[in-house]
């Protein structure tokens, strides 16, 4: 009965690693927005779901418009975060932190500073060397797109529709810039550890079995031999 305990128990490790591998893919599970004018911090919490990037909702939304996948994962379709600080007043300065489960003991967390108010509309910075998914963060600035500071504001982030109302009107020929890059997430150090250990489960499991037929098949040889 052995070969039998050997398969059960390959079946049981390529479970927990299939269960365990999609995490290493995920982003942020929760959101926090703290900063003046608001009675207490925003949070935004996946609630199970990760905010991986194009998996729609707020806390994925918020994700792509601050910048934060450029910043974990590197620049991607030329799109990448700038070392200049943009031209004009920044205004209040918010705090954004994304919790991000990356397989260690402790979820990682990756701050930012939020100018939701800036001239041209809302920008980021995010500090580089920040650890998560065994790399750190890359450092520098982000414009967020036109679309970001709808969502501030649906969030209850005070002042944002119309400080970007102002800069619109103050400048209705600049061009949107940092528009929300298409991200292909980029697979950190280590993702493929997961799936490319189940693979080797189920060669092991395939192993055990023809070896125990192949055993099987000479004991009835030798039987009627």
């Amino acid at each position: 009965m052995r070969w039998r305990a050997l398969v059960v128990a390959a079946v049981a490790g390529l479970l927990v690693l299939l269960s365990g591998g999609p995490a290493m893919a995920k982003g942020a599970d929760r959101a926090t927005i703290s900063g003046p004018g608001l009675a207490g911090p925003i949070v935004l919490d996946g609630n199970g779901a990760a905010g991986e990037p194009g998996s729609g909702g707020n806390l994925a939304t918020l994700g792509e418009g601050s910048g934060l996948f450029l910043a974990m994962f590197g620049a991607d379709g030329g799109q990448r975060l700038s070392p200049s600080q943009p031209a004009g007043a920044l205004g209040p300065r918010y705090e954004l932190t994304y919790r991000v489960p990356d397989g260690s003991t402790d979820p990682s967390t990756v701050t930012q500073d939020l100018y939701p108010e800036a001239a041209g509309g809302p920008v980021t910075y995010t500090r580089a060397g920040q650890q998560v998914f065994g790399s750190t963060t890359t450092g520098g600035w982000y414009r967020a797109p036109a679309n970001f500071p709808a969502l501030l504001t649906k969030l209850g982030v005070p002042g944002v529709s119309a400080a970007s109302a102002a800069s619109r009107a103050a400048a209705p020929s600049a061009p949107a810039a940092g528009a929300a890059p298409t991200v292909r997430q980029s697979r950190p150090a280590g993702y493929w550890i997961a799936p490319g250990a189940a693979v080797l489960v189920v060669l092991a499991v395939a192993s055990a079995v023809l070896f125990r037929r192949r055993l099987a098949h000479h004991g009835r040889s030798a039987a009627t031999g």
